[in-house]
């Protein structure tokens, strides 16, 4: 930039930082040549003065998930607001992927990060990290989380509202905060509820958490002796998957198996029967880490953790008429 506008590095340093030591024909000079470079010269005034990146670095499981594309755009329009740029990377669920994007995004100086660890956070003392869903809860950072054991609640309560007794739990992929406080709140709510503890009724699904994996456990859970009349899964995939097993294998929902999910999809009306859920304020969960950040980079004190309230959407799937 400072070649383009035919000045000095040092010159066009100055310049940015509208020093009077500059005149107003070379500054004009530098600010057009940043222009026409495709840079924002108020944003590298800003970077100059404040010798900070202006960038956040934020990394999530899969960002082809519905989940996270929200979380991500909740973020991004929190952070590009306040004048961030924001880098987006992907772990893939392996930790080793996660420790290598962490070198990556402070080797570029980045401000801070959003990360949903899957295991592989390493401490970073040079800038402020946020948890966000996933959290590594031997970290002293700030962390953002739906509130999976009261979530699990609802659903546990609201089945057996119903009168069901036998009620069987598909999860996700286990050594995740998600995955093991929803395994634990479901456990929770057994022995709350004084029923008998069936180790055949805790099915596991992959590291994806996928439909694939929800159809396989309703087949093992139908394949029992004594199969449960309700089930919980413990994302929208993992119903999914769970819904069409029951279908192929002519079992009725909710007439045979009650079928209640931890996530919301878009298109839960669209299913048949339309499927009772809990509401997780997707984007909410990104808004509310990015404004975390943003108050850890300004020196403000954080509480340590901020735990998202859960709605249950009320329909068909759990043998109500869907008016709740």
């Amino acid at each position: 930039m400072a070649a383009a506008a035919g000045v000095s590095a040092s010159t066009a340093s100055r310049a940015l930082r509208e020093s009077p030591l500059v005149g107003e024909s070379t500054r004009s000079r530098v600010f057009e040549a940043a222009r026409a470079l495709g840079f924002e010269p108020n944003r590298i005034a800003r970077s100059l003065r404040t010798r900070s990146s202006l960038s956040i670095g934020v990394i999530v499981p899969d960002v082809a998930t519905v989940f996270w594309a929200a979380a991500l755009k909740g973020a991004q329009d929190v952070l590009e607001r306040a004048g961030y740029l924001v880098l987006v990377m992907s772990s893939e669920r392996e930790p080793t992927r996660e420790r290598a994007a962490l070198r990556t995004l402070i080797a570029h100086r980045v401000d801070g990060i959003l990360l949903a660890t899957n295991g592989g956070y390493e401490p970073q003392p040079s800038v402020p990290v946020v948890f966000f869903d996933r959290l590594d809860p031997a970290a002293a950072n700030g962390r953002v989380a739906p509130a999976n054991a009261d979530g699990m609640a609802l659903l546990f309560e609201h089945l057996r509202a119903h009168g069901h007794a036998r009620i069987a739990y598909v999860g996700g992929d286990p050594g995740s905060t998600s995955a093991d406080e929803r395994l634990a709140a479901f456990e929770q709510a057994i022995a709350a509820a004084a029923l008998p503890r069936r180790a055949e009724y805790l099915r596991e699904g992959d590291a994806a958490w996928s439909e694939a994996s929800g159809e396989r456990a309703a087949e093992a859970l139908l394949a029992l002796a004594e199969p449960p009349t309700a089930i919980i899964a413990a994302s929208d995939a993992l119903a999914v998957g769970t819904l069409r097993a029951l279908r192929v294998a002519g079992v009725r929902v909710p007439e045979d198996v009650a079928l209640v999910s931890f996530d919301d999809p878009v298109f839960a009306d669209l299913l048949d029967p339309p499927l009772t859920a809990l509401s997780r304020h997707d984007r909410e969960i990104g808004e509310l880490a990015a404004s975390m950040l943003l108050r850890l980079l300004a020196g403000e004190r954080e509480p340590a953790e901020v735990r998202v309230p859960l709605e249950l959407i009320v329909r068909r799937s759990c043998g109500c008429d869907g008016r709740g």
